[in-house]
C-alpha cells in the first residue's frame, strides 16, 4: 500500500466542543494518538506522523483552543478538561488499545487517560515534562501571555520566535510548522492559531500519584538540553511506572520531535518494535 503524503484532514463533534484531527493511513492497525504541547497544533507531528504511518494508524487531534478545534468560552483549560475531551475523543472514534504519545503539556494529559483506563492503552511515550511542572513553569507561561507578539508581519519573525526553544531544529522543518501554526488576518497580518488564555491558565498539573496506575509499556523521553524535565526527575519517574524506561534525545532541548527528528523516530519505534506494538 503507498503511503499517503498528505493525511485525511477531520472534524469531530463531541458533547463539549468540535475537535479538529488529522488521520494518517487509517487502514492500517494501531492507532498511536499524538498529542501535541501547549501552542502547538497536531501539524507539529507532520514529520514524525509520515514515518510512523508505515506502521500504524496515527491521529493527531487539534486539543482545545488549539489550531481548528474550538476554543471554549468562558475559557476552561484545566486537566480534567482536556482529559475528558481525550476519553470523548477516543470513544467517539471507537479506538481500542490506543499508544498514547504526548509532548510537553499533551504528555501529563496522556499520562493522565492512562492511569485512569489502564485497559485502553497499549503504549504511553511521555515527552520532556515533569509529573509534576515546576512553578518556575507556570511563570514561565503567564510571561509568555504577556510577552508574546500578538501578531507578526512575516513568517520570519516567528520562526525566529520558535528558534529561542528549539536551537537545533532544520530551518525548513521550523518554516514548515510556522505555516501550519499561523492564520493571516484581513489586515495583512500573522497570528498564531491558539486561545492565548490557554498560556494564563495551564493548570496546576502533579500527577507523580498517578504513575503507579499505568499498566502498559512507557517511554519517559527527554531532549539532554531540556530545561523543562531535569534527567533525575525524568529516570525517576520512569522507575515510578511499572514497565517504564527512560531515554535521552542528544542534540534537542524541550522540542524533542523538531530539534532530533530522526533520533526521536528511531527511539520510539524502537520502543514500540521492542514492545511487541508494531
Amino acid at each position: 500500500m503507498t503511503i499517503p503524503r498528505q493525511p485525511e484532514d477531520n472534524h469531530l463533534n463531541t458533547s463539549r466542543l468540535r475537535f479538529h484531527y488529522l488521520d494518517w493511513n487509517s487502514r492500517k492497525e494501531g492507532p498511536l494518538v499524538l498529542l501535541h504541547g501547549i501552542g502547538d497544533n497536531a501539524h507539529i507531528w507532520d514529520h514524525f506522523a509520515r514515518g510512523a504511518s508505515e506502521f500504524l494508524r496515527v491521529i493527531a487531534p487539534d486539543q482545545r483552543g488549539h489550531g481548528l478545534s474550538d476554543w471554549p468560552r468562558p475559557p476552561a483549560y484545566t486537566c480534567e478538561d482536556y482529559v475528558a475531551d481525550l476519553e470523548e475523543f477516543i470513544d467517539r472514534l471507537e479506538l481500542n488499545r490506543v499508544i498514547l504519545l504526548g509532548h510537553s503539556m499533551g504528555a501529563l494529559h496522556a499520562t493522565r487517560y492512562a492511569s485512569l483506563h489502564p485497559e485502553r492503552v497499549s503504549g504511553l511515550i511521555h515527552v520532556d515534562i515533569e509529573a509534576r511542572p515546576p512553578e518556575w513553569n507556570k511563570k514561565y507561561l503567564s510571561n509568555l501571555y504577556e510577552q508574546l507578539p500578538h501578531s507578526y508581519d512575516a513568517l520570519e519573525e516567528c520562526v525566529s520566535e520558535a528558534r529561542k526553544n528549539s536551537p537545533y531544529a532544520e530551518e525548513d522543518l521550523l518554516y514548515s510548522i510556522a505555516r501550519q501554526s499561523l492564520t493571516k488576518g484581513e489586515d495583512g497580518k500573522l497570528r498564531h492559531q491558539f486561545d492565548r488564555e490557554v498560556l494564563s491558565r495551564f493548570d496546576l498539573y502533579d500527577l507523580r500519584p498517578c504513575l503507579k496506575d499505568i499498566r502498559c509499556p512507557a517511554l519517559m523521553i527527554r531532549g539532554e538540553e531540556s530545561r523543562v524535565m531535569s534527567e533525575p526527575v525524568a529516570r525517576e519517574m520512569s522507575r515510578e511506572i511499572p514497565g517504564g524506561r527512560f531515554e535521552a534525545i542528544p542534540r534537542a532541548a524541550h522540542p524533542v520531535h523538531t530539534d532530533n527528528p530522526q533520533a526521536f523516530e528511531k527511539t520510539v519505534l524502537d520502543f514500540l518494535r521492542e514492545n511487541n506494538l508494531l
